[in-house]
């Protein structure tokens, strides 16, 4: 009896664990296809972030080179309008400039019409070789004003001809001889006193006729001059 107790009780026990066994198999079994479905949608998820990534970077340097494009054409048209400004700019500039050089060449002409004549030429331009010739110390600066009275005499060419002079006297002013519109003729008388060869001094006394010629501001200059 005693055994037939304990098969019962072995058999039950037996039959127990079989079932706790086949229970915890059809959890596992139950379990799988969830684990592979939630692999799955990850997967998927981790793919359409991938893609999503994609199409943001290709969108991102579409709109790179439109801007870049849209930068190269202001620059152009930029330093076009730059280009074009300065040009106005100059070109205007020197026409106003020009203008302003009319004026005032018309005005330097009038002024010199009124003021300046073939006699009053001639005068400053002794005026200076006697203020040369009796101060040293402006020598050079008065030989350079008195060529500038001529058309095309340097400095040096008066400085060579009145370095040996001692003084130098007007004797006659200057008179004008005959004047036609832009040229002129005057006379003058002068006296020079130089120093021989022997340490003496020689006197010479000249007739000068100068011959003269108005520049287009009306400015008269000597072109030539006669000496008897």
């Amino acid at each position: 009896m005693k055994r037939i107790k304990f098969l019962l009780a072995g058999v039950i026990l037996i039959s127990f664990i079989l079932t706790i066994t086949s229970c915890n198999k059809k959890e596992e079994t139950s379990n799988l296809p969830q684990q592979k479905e939630q692999y799955s949608d990850k997967e998927k998820e981790l793919k359409d972030k991938e893609d999503f990534l994609k199409i943001k970077e290709e969108q991102l340097k579409q709109w790179e080179e439109r801007l870049k494009k849209i930068d190269s054409t202001l620059i152009a048209q930029g330093k076009e309008t730059t280009v074009t400004d300065t040009s106005k700019t100059v070109k205007d500039t020197l026409k106003s400039k020009d203008k302003n050089k009319e004026k005032f060449t018309q005005k330097e002409k009038e002024l010199n019409k009124r003021l300046d004549n073939p006699q009053t030429a001639v005068g400053d331009y002794l005026e200076f070789i006697q203020r040369g010739v009796s101060d040293s110390k402006t020598f050079d600066a008065n030989m350079k004003k008195a060529s500038q009275v001529w058309e095309s005499r340097t400095a040096d060419s008066f400085k060579k001809n009145y370095k040996g002079v001692k003084k130098f006297i007007v004797t006659e002013p200057p008179t004008v001889v005959s004047k036609k519109g832009e040229n002129a003729t005057v006379k003058v008388k002068v006296k020079q006193t130089t120093v021989g060869s022997d340490g003496k001094e020689v006197e010479k006394e000249s007739s000068i006729t100068y011959n003269l010629v108005a520049d287009k501001t009306g400015k008269w200059r000597i072109k030539s001059n006669v000496v008897k």
